[in-house]
């Protein structure tokens, strides 16, 4: 049971950090409209992959509809950072068919003039495999627009983790946040193991994972978010973890440093695993802990 105390003091603090890297990142997509641009690539992956023809993509992009999902806050943006499935199945009809009645032969007509090659064939087999049925094949083109989504989410996840990797480091660094220290501190200090594990508990009773998932929050809360980690949850924790730089450094010998470059290392790592992975683990440990007692 000590070792589960301290398992769990140790990954509410990752939980803490990993908020921290994941609002961080947030911010910096938010500010460089990452999720926007990643949606603007997909997009021109689907109706623009010949350089030659990017008609379909620019009538796309001046479509009213993804215009008006271009604004956030009154303020225009490069690009929205989500388009439903049905928004762009009806954005694609709208430009397809030009204010003509929506019914197969006009979309076929529309279809076979299309000037980019890789389109036109895909939407002529979309078209074909739902067997000439109007609502089959919207369907089939939002589940095409889905399949493309995933692919380019999996992308940004993939680009976003070696971001949260950086962060994470910058943090451990900053805070002085080495996990293998964290370790020893929470083994030899039953008061600040238990201070740690008080505050674990109370986070999980008040926080819901989805909160922690949720996607593209607005720059206003991501900022309140932010301050509230850093003024609250982390000042709390570092009282009784030592965390940051106060205590000193001069008796440190190149080993000592070795193995606190490791403990960071650690600590980055575990960071990129992100916040929803650690917040499901601490609360899984939270109930065993709760159901030996009981």
């Amino acid at each position: 049971m000590q070792m589960l105390t301290i398992v769990l003091g140790i990954i509410f603090i990752l939980l803490l950090l990993s908020l921290l890297a994941t609002t961080i990142m947030e911010l910096v997509s938010s500010l460089m409209q990452l999720r926007g641009k990643n949606l603007e690539r997909a997009l021109r992956n689907m109706l623009a992959s010949s350089d030659l023809d990017e008609r379909i993509l620019e009538a796309f992009k001046q479509n009213a509809l993804y215009r008006q999902l271009s604004y956030r806050n009154g303020k225009k943006l490069s690009a929205p950072s989500y388009v439903s499935p049905q928004s762009f199945q009806a954005i694609l009809m709208n430009i397809l068919l030009e204010g003509r009645e929506q019914n197969l032969e006009n979309i076929r007509g529309s279809i076979d003039k299309l000037g980019n090659q890789d389109l036109r064939e895909v939407l002529l087999q979309l078209l074909n495999e739902s067997e000439n049925k109007l609502d089959d094949f919207r369907s089939k083109v939002q589940g095409w627009y889905n399949d493309v989504m995933d692919r380019s989410t999996a992308w940004y996840k993939q680009n976003t983790q070696k971001l949260l990797v950086m962060i994470g480091f910058a943090l451990a660094v900053v805070f002085n946040a080495d996990t293998i220290a964290i370790y020893q501190r929470l083994g030899a200090d039953p008061e600040a193991l238990q201070q740690v594990v008080t505050m674990a508990e109370a986070y999980v009773a008040g926080n819901d994972v989805e909160a922690i998932r949720q996607r593209d929050p607005e720059f206003e809360q991501i900022y309140q978010n932010l301050k509230n980690l850093v003024q609250q949850d982390l000042e709390a924790a570092r009282r009784p973890l030592g965390l940051g730089w106060d205590n000193g450094i001069a008796q440190m010998g190149p080993l000592d440093w070795l193995t606190k470059l490791l403990g960071w290392v650690v600590t980055a790592l575990a960071v990129s695993l992100g916040a929803p992975f650690w917040f499901d683990l601490l609360k899984k440990i939270v109930n065993i802990r709760q159901s030996a007692k009981n």
